[in-house]
């Protein structure tokens, strides 16, 4: 069943990411409004291209004892809708809440798999290099970049100087003040 086909009180799925982590909720249809014809956006291929157009509305969905919320933009004939930063998915059926999650975690098994996170690494650091001799912009953030984390271990290592210099300074002055004190107490 799509969007379209939702009479008030249905239930609305929602499947929320909030620092990465999934949120669950349904809440009951309250309305739909604000019905448009929506072109894709800018930098996109379907942009201000009528056959590529989507029809689209809000929704405002209830939620027991937290009130009312506001969906935007979510196509008229799907079954799933999401923001498009994938933080935020909307569904008819939980079946089809189950199904972005599942996917979501299959995404998230694969992204941390040692092969993957190998193969992003060597991304990074090739890539890194080549963009270093064609983009001349990026190799002085780079260079900015390295110079930065150098004085910073610099710095460290002058705090490590600095603070056994302290200390031995610290045993010092007690030494001193206990041969004062043994001198004065001879007197």
């Amino acid at each position: 069943m799509d969007f379209n086909s939702l009479g008030n009180g249905a239930p609305v799925y929602v499947l929320k990411l909030v620092d990465g982590k999934p949120i669950f909720s349904v809440g009951a249809l309250k309305s739909k409004i604000n019905a448009k014809t929506k072109y894709g956006t800018p930098g996109t291929p379907q942009f201000f291209n009528a056959n590529n157009a989507v029809q689209v509305f809000d929704i405002v969905v209830s939620f027991s004892g937290k009130g009312d919320e506001v969906f935007t933009d979510i196509p008229i004939a799907a079954v799933v809708a999401n923001t498009e930063d994938r933080k935020n998915f909307f569904a008819t059926s939980q079946n089809a809440i189950a199904n972005v999650l599942r996917d979501l975690i299959t995404t998230s098994q694969k992204a941390i798999e040692p092969a993957e996170i190998e193969r992003h690494k060597n991304m990074i650091a090739e890539g890194s290099k080549i963009m270093e001799n064609i983009d001349t912009r990026y190799a002085e953030e780079k260079r900015q970049a390295r110079s930065i984390s150098e004085l910073q271990k610099n710095q460290e290592a002058w705090d490590k100087r600095f603070a056994k210099i302290e200390s031995d300074n610290a045993k010092i002055m007690s030494m001193l003040q206990k041969l004062t004190s043994e001198k004065s107490a001879k007197i």
